[in-house]
């Protein structure tokens, strides 16, 4: 290395002695986040720091006062007291002047947005609090939930990177659930607005992405989930009025009984269903059943009937009979998906929809008895959210909810879903599920929820 191009040894150690007056607390050595310093009203990074976070070489240029930090592929250029960066060959205006201070070059933070996300791979942003700057994950950051009320409805506001992204995953008033893809930013706020919707918030545990549970006070019979245009966050309308999407029907409070539960492994004997890679659907759904009948006998102590314990033909007619004459229940039915798009993957619960049973209102007299199954359209609806909800928790999803009288539930007469539990042209949803161990975690999501469902909390 020449004379002109040397390491900046003397200007580390200078920068390590220096004192700093942060109001953050430490930052553990190596760890992907450094603490913003306050430099003549300008918040900015040390280079030394910028250089780390963006793993980085640095080479100082003493008679010019010019740092140059390579990254993977890009030459970043700073200069002593002077507002612009160059970038290669590209100009950056800062909204102040690069400031040596401590023996280090203190960058202003209107630089990190102008950096480049292409070859590095690294992306930076400040914390909300302003005193720190961290490593992106490359799913983004979520925001904690800011909360407004606006005349009788109250608004919850959701910074996202991906605000497309952002999915309802339970629409009951106790436990109004939305997932969004990234990391937490932040915690739980301390307090509600008075006069809010909300009655409750929380984080719940998600192997991915955050899950926010809202319960809402009693009134609130729907909701709105926008992006509002060019910004990077969702909003959620909580409220009564008209053009809302209805909550999930309360149904009567306390616990569900569940003494006997029909498991429906779809599929069998000469119906292989969806085929990939010597993959059979029909097995796959036989061995799941028994899995999930385990988990339930041994963790809800109910009795389970399985509408096929082996490799034959089972038609409709004969499952939904089985069904009701052991009085189930519950009925859940397990596929697996299969698409031609090459990006589908995730799960999807099928039930029936609420406009056809209103979920089982005392005014339906006359039913058809293939569509009986509405009766039970809010039950079932609750069971999806939750059922859903659970493989969005373990981190088993995107899962979906579909309301429409799938075949599975054609004259059964209880609450139930049709439940497509992955997708098997997904090439990882299949190496998930092709594994006793994948399958093994599957069944005890499924369990997870459907043990939510009927505690009804």
């Amino acid at each position: 290395m020449s004379a002109r191009t040397v390491a900046l040894a003397a200007g580390l150690l200078l920068s390590i002695a220096a004192s700093r007056t942060v109001s953050a607390a430490p930052v553990p050595a190596g760890a992907p986040v450094a603490v913003v310093e306050n430099v003549d009203g300008v918040p900015c990074l040390g280079a030394g720091e910028l250089s780390r976070l963006l793993d980085g070489v640095q080479y100082w240029h003493a008679e010019t006062r010019k740092l140059v930090i390579r990254i993977q592929g890009h030459r970043l250029t700073l200069t002593d007291g002077v507002p612009i960066a160059l970038l290669d060959d590209q100009t950056l205006r800062l909204d102040a002047p690069v400031r040596s201070r401590g023996g280090e070059l203190q960058v202003p933070l209107s630089l990190l947005p102008l950096l480049p996300h292409d070859s590095t791979g690294v992306r930076l942003i400040v914390e909300p609090s302003g005193t720190r700057v961290r490593v992106a994950p490359a799913e983004g950051w979520v925001g904690a939930p800011r909360i407004a009320n606006d005349g009788d409805a109250t608004t919850v506001t959701l910074a996202t990177q991906h605000p497309a992204l952002a999915r309802v995953i339970s629409r009951e008033r106790e436990h109004f659930r939305v997932w969004l893809p990234g990391s937490a930013s932040s915690g739980v706020p301390d307090s509600l607005p008075p006069e809010s919707r909300l009655r409750a918030l929380r984080r719940l545990p998600s192997a991915q992405g955050v899950l926010w549970e809202f319960a809402l006070r009693p009134g609130t019979t729907g909701f709105r989930l926008t992006n509002p245009a060019g910004q990077g966050a969702v909003t959620l309308e909580f409220g009564a009025g008209p053009g809302l999407q209805r909550l999930a029907p309360e149904g009567p409070a306390g616990p569900r009984t569940l003494r006997m539960i029909v498991i429906d492994p779809g599929h069998g004997g000469d119906d292989a269903g969806v085929t990939v890679s010597g993959t059979l659907e029909k097995d796959l759904t036989l061995s799941l059943s028994r899995m999930l009948a385990s988990e339930l006998q041994h963790r809800l102590g109910a009795r389970v009937l399985l509408t096929r314990d082996d490799d034959r033909n089972v038609d409709q007619p004969q499952r939904a009979e089985i069904a009701n004459r052991a009085r189930a229940d519950l009925v859940l039915s397990l596929h697996f998906d299969g698409a031609a798009r090459t990006h589908a993957h995730g799960a999807t619960a099928w039930c029936p929809p609420l406009d056809a049973g209103g979920g089982g209102a005392a005014a339906q007299l006359l039913v058809p008895w293939r569509d009986v199954a509405s009766r039970w359209a809010g039950a079932s609806r609750s069971l999806a959210d939750a059922v859903t909800a659970s493989l969005e928790t373990h981190g088993l999803g995107p899962a979906r909810v579909r309301e429409r009288l799938p075949l599975a539930l054609v004259g059964v007469n209880a609450p139930g879903i049709s439940l497509e539990c992955a997708t098997l042209t997904s090439a990882d949803d299949l190496a998930r599920v092709a594994s006793p161990e994948g399958l093994h975690d599957l069944a005890g999501a499924i369990a997870d929820g459907l043990i939510a469902w009927a505690r009804h909390e």
